[in-house]
């Protein structure tokens, strides 16, 4: 039992701490840290006082929490954007000897024009050329496993179902990979009237995985290229 006999005891001033650091708002850990007093004992304490957790004392600890964690968030945003940002500059530097290589300059200018521009790492057309020359450019400069770290997508309108297999052994057949590694994705926009096309071959996507910032770094690469060529 907490009495006023026992608060001497253990030390007034201590516990006048406690009292003045809970109505602060601080939170039971907080206390401890501040005070070393065990947790029991300031729950006692706080009783004793009739500082127990009160609406006043909760909205307090809330606004507390939320503020902290605000602090945290920024700070965290912070760290990530710096680290972001130290990981294309040393993929810059790492690449500059490689500004005057055809294929790594044509591998940068396709997906600046081609690429997905969010977090996807996606890029697609319809001819097989164009992916395999962005293959190449993967493999070479990024060092690609095109089994771990490509998945492969086709794009394909809805009517042109009877045209499937065909469809799948030509990718198949020129970028080299097994069908069933292929993810069909059906286009179902309505079309008024079927053009007899026999080279369509639908949409082909290839997704890069596992290389953080891969889009950052392809287009901060393809901003000084393209600053270098359209100088006046």
């Amino acid at each position: 039992m907490v009495t006023r006999g026992s608060v001497r005891r253990k030390g007034k001033e201590l516990f006048q701490k406690v009292i003045k650091l809970r109505k602060k708002g601080l939170s039971y850990t907080e206390i401890q840290k501040e005070t070393g007093v065990a947790k029991s004992t300031i729950n006692n304490w706080l009783t004793f006082a009739g500082l127990t957790l009160t609406k006043e004392h909760s909205d307090i600890s809330r606004k507390r929490y939320l503020a902290n964690n605000i602090i945290a968030t920024e700070a965290s945003r912070i760290t990530r954007a710096k680290r972001k940002d130290e990981a294309i500059q040393n993929f810059i530097q790492k690449n500059k000897s490689n500004f005057n290589d055809p294929l790594f300059v044509a591998g940068v200018m396709l997906y600046e024009a081609e690429g997905s521009k969010g977090s996807s790492n996606g890029f697609s057309n319809s001819d097989f050329r164009i992916i395999k020359i962005f293959i190449n450019f993967l493999k070479k400069y990024f060092h690609i496993d095109t089994n771990q770290n490509i998945s492969y997508q086709l794009f394909i309108h809805e009517s042109r179902k009877n045209d499937l297999q065909r469809i799948l052994n030509f990718w198949s057949k020129k970028i080299s990979i097994k069908q069933d590694s292929i993810k069909l994705r059906w286009k179902h926009n309505i079309v008024t009237k079927r053009r007899e096309n026999l080279d369509y071959v639908g949409q082909f996507e290839i997704r890069i995985k596992g290389f953080p910032h891969f889009t950052s770094k392809l287009l901060a690469i393809s901003d000084i290229i393209l600053s270098e060529y359209t100088r006046s």
